[in-house]
């Protein structure tokens, strides 16, 4: 099992987001008969994952088992915690049947103040509010195994610190999130060639019309990456619209790379667009175009993706996909891909 060391700094965070949920006073119930487990809620979902990339081994994985502890208690009292097993490997071509890694990892712990009844401070360590696909990426609500490269690669995907949420009018459903990390990641994931730690970032998002029957997002963060002298600074706008007859959604996204390091180019960015059409006892069709220039590649990537979703209740999902991929390689390969997700 593979487990992340704190620093101090790591420390101090962490410590002020258990005080926060293990102190804080709650008031449980009016009722002495009433268990202050009423109001804590368990679940979570499961990802199976089967791959078969070309020029790489065909292989089968439990790519996601994540389980969520929330209470809702007062105002002050509303912790989360998201722990994580991922990449348990159970096949692979030409190694046969294995199952001997398991990583861990506390996804996200938090705490949420009703600071009033249109604002909201989170404290603790949370997904970014960069775009919608960040904050609903679980597998089994999203429409595709593989995720866009546009909506994960260029920024940090968690924040350790603050975040303050103010809803300016909950029938148009536009709000404003402003957050802050002042120290590195904490229980962070290990760093792969093609991710990053981050030292300190803030960021904001501004969106319009949630939860309707379409949305806007425009967000901004700055990040600063860790053990490294690179600065990121992003700006994206992205939206999602659901018709009767269809699901459009999309993101373009541009991050000026500020370092002294040699890059290809100056800046990430690129850009999807995603559809999803339903087609009869729960099928659905997908498709998508992503094209993505990174900064330490000297060329863009191309990526067509078509697929079958079977939902046969909202919870669970069947998903099929080709992806075909041309120029430089992040992580989604050309090959098949299939997943079955599922919410409990």
């Amino acid at each position: 099992m593979s487990f992340l060391s704190l620093s101090n700094r790591h420390t101090l965070v962490g410590a002020f987001s258990l005080a926060m949920i293990c102190f804080a006073s709650p008031s449980f119930a009016e009722n002495e008969n009433t268990s202050w487990l009423d109001d804590v809620t368990l679940s979570g979902y499961a990802k199976f994952l089967a791959s078969a990339p070309n020029h790489a081994p065909t292989s089968m994985e439990l790519d996601d088992i994540s389980l969520f502890v929330s209470g809702k208690f007062n105002r002050w009292f509303n912790p989360f915690l998201e722990a994580e097993a991922y990449n348990m490997s159970i096949w692979k071509e030409g190694s046969g049947f294995q199952f001997n890694n398991i990583h861990l990892v506390i996804e996200r712990l938090y705490n949420d103040i009703e600071i009033t009844e249109n604002d909201t401070l989170r404290t603790g360590k949370f997904l970014a509010s960069i775009n919608h696909w960040n904050i609903v990426h679980a597998a089994p609500l999203v429409w595709t195994t593989n995720r866009p490269t546009t909506s994960t690669y260029s920024r940090a995907n968690y924040i350790t610190g603050l975040q303050f949420r103010h809803d300016f009018d909950a029938i148009s459903g536009n709000a404003l999130e402003v957050y802050v990390q002042p120290v590195e990641d904490f229980n962070h994931k290990p760093v792969s060639s093609h991710e990053r730690q981050y030292q300190t970032v803030t960021g904001a998002r501004w969106i319009f019309n949630e939860d309707l029957d379409y949305y806007i997002g425009v967000s901004f963060q700055h990040a600063q990456v860790a053990h490294s002298d690179e600065v990121r600074n992003s700006i994206s706008v992205d939206g999602n619209w659901q018709h009767k007859w269809f699901e459009l959604e999309s993101e373009v996204l541009f991050t000026h790379v500020d370092t002294k390091e040699f890059r290809h180019h100056g800046n990430d960015w690129g850009g999807y667009v995603q559809m999803a059409v339903p087609l009869i006892e729960h099928f659905n069709l997908i498709t998508r175009y992503e094209h993505f220039e990174f900064a330490n590649k000297l060329e863009p990537t191309n990526t067509e993706l078509g697929g079958i979703v079977y939902r046969p209740v909202p919870s669970l999902s069947f998903k099929l996909e080709w992806q075909q991929t041309q120029g430089s390689q992040f992580n989604n390969q050309t090959g098949l891909y299939s997943s079955v997700a599922v919410l409990f």
